[in-house]
């Protein structure tokens, strides 16, 4: 698979401080990823989803060292715009993101700024309210949406641009329990049936374990793991010094280990922990 994001000893800090944000940072990401960015509050998780669309260091300032290319892209030389073809960024609070009057205004906006002929743009737009779920509201204030809706609506407005990566930084921070598993299970969709590949940054590590194929734990302002969910829910002692709290069902596998009972491993989803506890009834 084509790899489409490639940092290589990627250090920054931002304009009138001494402390690296994010410092030494190398990883690699190919075509139709799921990636889930975790870490602690203050870990760099933000500043590095705005390395993604260039907003770093073109828009922000500070100084920065190290390799980056994103979809072909140097952030370094080419222009946000140019990047904005290739990357999709969803901020943590949709509102500071929704300014037009209307919602087809608001989806229709990106698509304007990169010259689309009129009738493309129409069509992106049909299109991407259909995927995520808003058509019929077409001349709706996105201020009177709700939440949920919100948040979805921001994703269209970065669909409607087409590009291969969407980096979602907590998407689901803000809402409540069904409108957030409503947003996942759509950013799960993007990636599954329309092959996006998806940075997502996230507090949820129940979503994590359920959706992504591969997780980058940061910890004081360096990458101090990149393995599958699997590997690193079970590695408690990295979690514990990271204050990541693991999905329930890894501390129940985990206090089963701990009086004795044997696993062969650490089960990170209810089916995969049921069928644990299945063995260990007939055993």
């Amino acid at each position: 698979m084509q790899t489409l994001v490639d940092f290589q000893h990627v250090s920054y800090s931002y304009s009138k401080t001494s402390t690296p944000a994010i410092e030494d940072v190398s990883f690699s990401i190919k075509a139709g990823e799921f990636i889930a960015l975790i870490g602690p509050s203050g870990a760099g998780k933000s500043t590095l989803c705005y390395c993604f669309n260039g907003c770093i260091p073109q828009l922000f300032g500070g100084s920065m060292s190290g390799n980056l290319h994103i979809a072909g892209c140097d952030p370094f030389n080419d222009g946000i715009p140019i990047l904005a073809q290739h990357v999709g960024l969803v901020v943590q609070n949709a509102r500071t993101q929704l300014f037009n009057v209307t919602v087809i205004q608001e989806v229709a906006f990106g698509c304007e700024n990169l010259g689309l002929p009129r009738e493309e743009i129409s069509q992106r737009v049909t299109q991407a309210l259909e995927i995520v779920g808003l058509s019929g509201l077409e001349d709706r204030e996105p201020t009177a949406l709700s939440g949920g809706q919100q948040q979805r609506l921001a994703i269209a407005c970065v669909l409607a641009m087409n590009p291969e990566i969407l980096v979602l930084d907590e998407p689901t921070s803000e809402l409540d329990p069904l409108g957030a598993e409503q947003v996942m299970k759509l950013i799960a969709r993007l990636n599954r049936e329309f092959g996006k590949t998806i940075v997502l940054v996230t507090h949820d590590m129940d979503f994590v374990a359920k959706y992504t194929n591969r997780v980058l734990l940061l910890h004081d302002h360096r990458l101090v793991k990149d393995d599958i969910p699997a590997n690193i829910f079970s590695d408690f002692d990295l979690l514990s010094k990271a204050r990541i709290r693991p999905p329930q069902v890894c501390e129940v596998a985990h206090e089963l280990q701990t009086y004795g009972y044997p696993l062969n491993s650490i089960p990170i989803t209810i089916d995969e922990t049921l069928q644990v506890l299945r063995e260990l009834h007939h055993g």
